[in-house]
């Protein structure tokens, strides 16, 4: 059988938000990829550190983790960067000349620094614990991985986001991430020695859209953006309604 290469995104299309964990037919399906020789790995905007944790129970320990920016083979990690520093701070500015609250994670851990004590107050959900530094300077922080702005859905019409990429992380928070997933999964296809062409992309969200690429196969979950079914090869059930196990049944990667 052709080996298969398949990265999956996790929130939304590995991981059930309904169920808070990854469904079971999920988990049978990765397990029987493994025993078939495919190789297995996620593809995700969240922070390596994060993501080696939340995927360890599953017995995933191989990623594309920030948005594209950081490679983690058998555990270790072979790379990290963060986003353009000018940019980046160029984009903080502006937010405080506009008024908005802001805070920025800027090592590979799940804190980030404010100056503004505004921030939790803001955010119901703060799963980057946030400290406050009244006298953060933007400008002298190196590396910047995220950036957290409090924002109403619809609000975000009113941000300048010239030079950054971003992603909405709930009704009321948004990040400013890297979100081109495939330029670590052509590093780590590179580093593996492994055709790009064998490559098996599933996914479900905005910050997903530029990992789907004409080189390898799009598989996009049944509750994935209308922007992303477009580029799918395959749509495939909803990750509720067994979309991992549908999708890899239909590919020929596993039998049912």
């Amino acid at each position: 059988m052709r080996r298969r290469y398949c990265f999956f995104d996790y929130d939304g299309t590995l991981r059930s938000r309904s169920l808070d964990a990854v469904p079971a037919s999920a988990r049978t399906a990765l397990d029987k990829l493994r025993e078939n020789g495919h190789f297995v790995a996620l593809a995700t905007g969240r922070l390596q550190s994060d993501a080696l944790e939340v995927l360890a129970p599953y017995g995933i320990d191989t990623m594309v983790a920030d948005g594209g920016n950081s490679v983690t083979i058998d555990g270790k990690l072979i790379s990290i960067e963060g986003m353009p520093l000018e940019p980046s701070r160029a984009f903080a500015h502006r937010l405080d000349d506009e008024g908005w609250a802001w805070a920025v994670n800027c090592e590979n851990a799940r804190t980030c620094l404010t100056r503004d004590e505004r921030y939790a107050s803001l955010v119901t959900h703060l799963y980057y614990t946030p400290v406050v530094d009244p006298a953060l300077d933007i400008d002298t922080l190196d590396p910047i991985y995220k950036i957290f702005v409090p924002c109403k859905k619809g609000d975000e019409q009113a941000i300048d986001f010239t030079g950054v990429t971003w992603a909405r992380y709930s009704d009321e928070l948004i990040y400013i991430e890297p979100t081109d997933k495939s330029r670590g999964i052509r590093k780590m296809m590179a580093l593996l020695d492994a055709p790009l062409e064998d490559v098996i992309v599933f996914g479900d969200g905005t910050n997903d859209i530029e990992m789907f690429q004409p080189t390898w196969e799009n598989v996009a979950m049944g509750n994935a953006v209308p922007e992303l079914k477009k580029r799918a090869d395959l749509v495939t059930s909803s990750v509720d309604d067994n979309g991992i196990w549908n999708a890899c049944v239909k590919l020929g990667l596993i039998e049912e």
